[in-house]
């Protein structure tokens, strides 16, 4: 639920359970200079069964295998499996920081820390029910217990949560600025914003999305999914002030998207196997290229966009 690092940015990170995520998924930048070359696919790689998030840390793309049980580890030089790590049952998001990958066990309620040279789990941290995401952000790992509709902070130093926060209902993915952490909700038309300072949560309204569950953040914006509506919303990152709606197809189910380098957004659509990409200069989807099945989490990593055939077994790499 990998943000990326993402180590640590939604790039490294993120994200997000699964067996929740069919549910909610089918219920139902500013200033970049953008490249007039269209995206392509440059690779097709199998992994495990229904591959939830791809994550650039370490020299590799690390893949949780949400129906196998493993983190797949891949070469980017030759687009190949290098080794396979076995992990707690039902992994999905997965983080990197403090010299280590973390992935969260969706079904097992708990974060496992691996030793990406040993290639081995070497801690495992209970926290609260069904974890849908995870990232490291602010010195520390954090996970949006959905079930427990809290967030577990964990000192990577001590191996242990060290804080339960309690934003609001139903917490899904998660994004980073410079001073916040955001939270998304599979539940409430809302998003939450965490102070890592302080650990305080303020909430901030958003009539215009249903289930805005996955967020991206990038050049002092906030891009959120509105799952159930086909739409992505562009905040202000400080205030969640919203600046824009786009609309990206009825029963798309848009996932957990990623701000590229060159500031375009890529939103991947679960409900028509695609990925969107959207120019943050005229607030609209300029690109839509087919990838695999039911894919609902997109991460920058090596130059390229990579994407989780979650209903099936492979990660397409696409070059942007």
């Amino acid at each position: 639920m990998p943000q990326r690092s993402k180590a640590s940015s939604k790039r490294a990170r993120r994200r997000a359970p699964a067996a929740a995520l069919a549910a909610l998924a089918f219920t139902g930048c500013a200033g970049a200079a953008l490249s007039a070359s269209e995206p392509q696919v440059v690779a097709k790689i199998e992994t495990g069964t229904a591959p939830c998030v791809p994550l650039g840390a370490f020299g590799s793309v690390w893949v949780a295998n949400f129906g196998s049980a493993g983190l797949t580890r891949i070469d980017p030089a030759v687009n190949a499996v290098v080794g396979t790590v076995p992990v707690s049952l039902q992994p999905c998001g997965l983080a990197a920081g403090a010299g280590s990958v973390w992935a969260a066990s969706f079904g097992l309620s708990r974060v496992d820390r691996i030793d990406p040279d040993r290639m081995l789990v070497v801690k495992r941290i209970r926290v609260g029910l069904e974890p849908y995401d995870v990232t490291f952000a602010f010195g520390s790992v954090w996970t949006s217990d959905n079930a427990s509709s809290r967030v577990s902070r964990i000192s990577p130093r001590v191996n242990r949560v060290v804080k339960k926060i309690r934003p609001g209902l139903g917490p899904a993915g998660f994004a980073f600025t410079d001073r916040y952490l955001w939270v998304g909700s599979s539940i409430n038309r809302a998003i939450y914003r965490v102070d890592p300072r302080t650990n305080r949560v303020r909430t901030i309204r958003l009539s215009q999305a249903a289930r805005p569950a996955w967020l991206a953040a990038g050049n002092g914006n906030l891009w959120v999914s509105s799952v159930t509506d086909g739409a992505v919303l562009r905040l202000d990152a400080t205030t969640g002030r919203v600046r824009a709606r786009i609309d990206v197809g009825a029963g798309s189910a848009p996932g957990d998207g990623s701000v590229a380098a060159d500031g375009r957004v890529w939103i991947p659509l679960r409900g028509q196997n695609a990925l969107v990409v959207i120019d943050p200069t005229t607030n609209t989807v300029v690109a839509r290229i087919p990838v695999g099945t039911g894919p609902f989490v997109v991460n920058e990593a090596f130059g390229d966009l990579w994407a989780g055939s979650f209903g099936g077994s492979d990660v397409w790499r696409v070059r942007p």
